[in-house]
């Protein structure tokens, strides 16, 4: 509502970041069996880190919405190419048994994480007039805490399988 578009054109402006989507989760197996897993997930997070980075520079240079939707584009790619990854990793490395139980683990830890993020990064946001400031701490924020994931990531160990 800050730029004045309609709904229509507010979920239109998305479409760039979730388009690719579907088949960058097909590459993300490719890349984990060829690379192993902390290649995928590294690069996933780097470039929703230049997503992120490059929406808040475009943000308070006024740029125009179809640029912001571009610059969207790293993170609908780089989450497909890394959270398919991070849950074939979780899975694979757990007995049999268990990975029915992993998967609900890992699933209600996004849930709640999610939650957690937009009732904080919500509050940041919640205001007409300081909208653009919340918005860029928030994604400044999730830029920040994806750098510590991606260094953490390269020390992960595993098998990786896709199986």
């Amino acid at each position: 509502d800050v730029r004045g578009l309609s709904p229509l054109a507010t979920g239109l402006a998305f479409v760039p970041m979730t388009g690719l989507t579907a088949f960058v989760v097909l590459v993300a197996p490719r890349a984990a069996a060829r690379f192993g897993p902390r290649v995928p997930i590294a690069l996933g997070q780097l470039l929703i880190v230049v997503g992120l980075l490059g929406v808040v520079v475009a943000v308070a240079l006024q740029a125009p919405v179809l640029l912001l939707a571009i610059l969207t584009i790293p993170v609908g790619f780089g989450s497909a190419l890394a959270i398919p990854t991070i849950t074939a990793l979780l899975v694979s490395n757990v007995p049999a048994e268990r990975a029915g139980t992993a998967s609900g683990v890992l699933n209600t830890c996004r849930q709640l994480g999610g939650a957690l993020a937009v009732a904080l990064f919500g509050a940041l946001v919640a205001h007409r007039e300081t909208f653009v400031q919340g918005m860029q701490v928030s994604l400044v924020g999730a830029a920040v805490l994806l750098l510590v994931t991606t260094a953490a990531s390269l020390e992960l160990r595993g098998k990786g399988s896709y199986e």
